[in-house]
């Protein structure tokens, strides 16, 4: 375990070097920032030594975004990565030293960090609290895949074996760089339908083009030859993010959704992926959702509130508030 302190400085590099052994979120990955960069952003990387200098210990991605009236703000989402051997307190010491460094270069500063030994490390910063934490569904690829199915809630588990007993034919292709493709299509009206907001249809494209053809893979159920359910899985490194999702009426009836998602779970073994982000839940506002999720055998983990630095932000910060139950789920993240 890393305890001594690393050097103080984050350094900027012209590329983001990730330390050995981290797994990245899908927010840190250079795939990510790429993709942002070409939409109107701009990507600014970071990394932090140890003492005499050497491999990366901690980095971080941070996205430029220009903000009305305000100029361009700083946003850190879910970073630092760090080196696997990098302790507790000196992650919270790092978060803190990077975030002074960017608050000296801008004006705003936003973070959602990763939790630290379960606890927030932004808590008690003083930093106004702009939304509340959030949980996500990750779920544990490396573990062999009979025991994955048995740890398949058992009505999720049933459906499954129902869906595969349909006349349900599947297949999965790289997703195209498509920004007209049926399924980013059919997920923007179904968004505006339900009234869900997620990335733009946009960032598909960038995502593909920025990481090429196998940086996405698009997996959909066919029944009668038209296309019923579709998902797309964005991959970075041996992580990979559930992104977005369709299905229609024969869909719904057939659970083809559990069928896609068991699918994906056996392909991204098969390409060395060890967890596989399911994206946020709120068992209060999605529960079906939420159950969809968690019956995977995925594990509820939360992520810190995003808070953010500004003119003014500090007359405004509240006052530390007790952290919300993983069973009521959080109501957003960034």
């Amino acid at each position: 375990m890393i305890n001594a302190a690393m050097q103080s400085d984050w350094i900027e590099t012209p590329d983001l070097e990730l330390p050995c052994g981290a797994i990245t979120p899908l927010q840190q990955h250079p795939t990510y920032g790429a993709a942002c960069s070409s939409l109107g952003a701009r990507a600014r990387f970071m990394v932090l030594r140890g003492p005499q200098g050497g491999a990366a210990r901690g980095a971080v991605q941070v996205l430029l975004r220009r903000w009305p009236l305000l100029g361009e703000a700083a946003l850190v989402s879910r970073g630092p990565v760090w080196a696997p051997d990098v302790a507790p307190d000196v992650q919270r010491a790092g978060l803190h030293a990077l975030l002074e460094q960017l608050r000296a270069g801008f004006r705003v500063v936003s973070v959602t960090p990763e939790c630290c030994a379960g606890e927030d490390p932004m808590d008690g910063s003083g930093w106004l609290t702009s939304v509340t934490p959030c949980f996500l569904a990750r779920l544990d690829l490396a573990k062999p895949l009979d025991q994955l199915r048995a740890e398949l809630h058992r009505k999720w588990r049933y459906r499954l074996g129902l869906s595969e007993r349909s006349d349900l034919r599947l297949r999965h292709v790289p997703m195209p760089a498509d920004p007209g493709h049926w399924l980013l299509q059919a997920e923007a009206r179904q968004s505006r339908a339900r009234g869900y907001r997620n990335l733009p249809a946009a960032f598909v494209p960038a995502w593909v083009r920025a990481g090429g053809p196998g940086a996405a893979r698009l997996f959909v159920a066919n029944l009668g030859g038209a296309p019923v359910a579709g998902m797309v899985f964005l991959l970075h490194g041996q992580g990979a993010s559930y992104h977005i999702a369709w299905t229609g009426p024969d869909g719904r009836r057939t659970d083809a959704h559990r069928r896609l998602l068991w699918s994906a779970i056996e392909w991204l073994q098969t390409r060395g992926v060890k967890t596989l982000d399911l994206d946020r839940f709120d068992t209060e506002i999605t529960p079906d959702l939420a159950r969809f999720k968690l019956g995977t055998g995925a594990q509820a983990v939360q992520l810190g509130a995003t808070r953010i630095s500004a003119p003014f932000s500090r007359l405004f910060a509240e006052r530390k508030k007790p952290t919300p139950k993983p069973a009521r789920g959080g109501a957003a993240c960034a």
